[in-house]
């Protein structure tokens, strides 16, 4: 892995996606969040109504509008820059009861040559096997990514947040995956902040991520929205969330036990301001110069614990 200067990039303490698509690619990748009109089990009664506590009315992404395909053109038509993109279907869980139409759009989105890759976010319990098997096919057109939300491996706090799941549901999914797609990349959603956990529950957490067959995870910090269920207990003063300071200090430590070949796709949540009720430090345009500074004066980088030094840039190389 090629060395990056300290003064170049906020990001070079730790293995950021864009480093790695860079690599990957040999120039810069942009992804199109795209919204879908799928549910999840415990949303439809199959588990349970409702959803996860801290989830909006329409899921983890915006609200759905149009057909994919369309929602690409229409990204096309305004934006310009940009030769590379990742198709990122992003709301509720995609490989649930809807596959054939999943299928169906990534099969439209082949005719557009700018697409060199397919992130498909859905829950662990819902890995479908025939979008799999579909997914193989495309192998040599797309860059294949999965991403599933584990959230947390504390079963008590899924049980708290409505998960209506079992964090060992996300090892089996992993498993699965990678029997279909060997070369597919594997991310972990986790949620740093959630009702009751600490730093042992995110440590643990983490090393449960490594367990898996995971190529890269994803950290959120618990955010409030108006339409999600939490909402209503934050208003009554039955959450706490961490402050900006606390979720550096924590994922700073985080960032330690991570090895060097593990992806961070994501240091922080980001939500659309008009739906935000809280932290008001979610739209800090300023974290991550606050991020970096912290990393730079206590010297952290991903990989220190292993003796890896790849990310190590705060240290004069001879």
């Amino acid at each position: 892995m090629n060395y990056h200067n300290g003064l170049e990039i906020r990001s070079n303490f730790y293995y950021s996606y864009s480093k790695f698509l860079k690599e990957k690619f040999n120039s810069n990748v942009y992804k199109i969040s795209l919204a879908t009109d799928e549910t999840c089990p415990n949303r439809d009664g199959t588990k349970g109504y409702g959803g996860c506590i801290y989830c909006s009315s329409h899921g983890s992404g915006k609200p759905f509008e149009k057909e994919v395909h369309k929602q690409v053109e229409e990204y096309f038509e305004y934006v310009k820059k940009g030769e590379k993109f990742i198709a990122y279907f992003q709301s509720f869980s995609n490989m649930y009861k809807k596959s054939d139409k999943l299928i169906e759009e990534i099969e439209k989105l082949k005719d557009f040559q700018k697409i060199v890759g397919i992130s498909i976010a859905t829950r662990p319990d819902t890995v479908n096997c025939k979008v799999l098997e579909y997914l193989t096919t495309l192998s040599d057109r797309f860059f294949i990514q999965i991403e599933f939300g584990l959230e947390t491996s504390n079963d008590i706090t899924l049980k708290k947040i409505n998960r209506q799941d079992e964090s060992k549901t996300f090892l089996k999914a992993c498993e699965t995956v990678k029997s279909f797609l060997p070369d597919s990349h594997l991310v972990a959603h986790v949620i740093v902040g959630l009702p009751d956990e600490n730093f042992i529950d995110y440590e643990n957490t983490v090393k449960f991520f490594l367990l898996s067959k995971s190529d890269g995870i994803k950290f959120h910090h618990l955010y409030i929205v108006e339409d999600s269920t939490i909402y209503q207990y934050f208003m009554k003063g039955k959450v706490k969330l961490l402050s900006e300071n606390e979720y550096i200090d924590i994922i700073l430590e985080l960032i330690k036990i991570l090895p060097p070949d593990k992806i961070i796709h994501r240091i922080k949540s980001s939500m659309i301001p008009v739906n935000l009720i809280a932290p008001l430090w979610t739209m800090d345009r300023f974290f991550y110069d606050k991020l970096y500074r912290k990393a730079k004066d206590k010297k952290i980088f991903q990989g220190m614990i292993y003796g890896n030094n790849d990310f190590n840039c705060w240290e004069e190389r001879k």
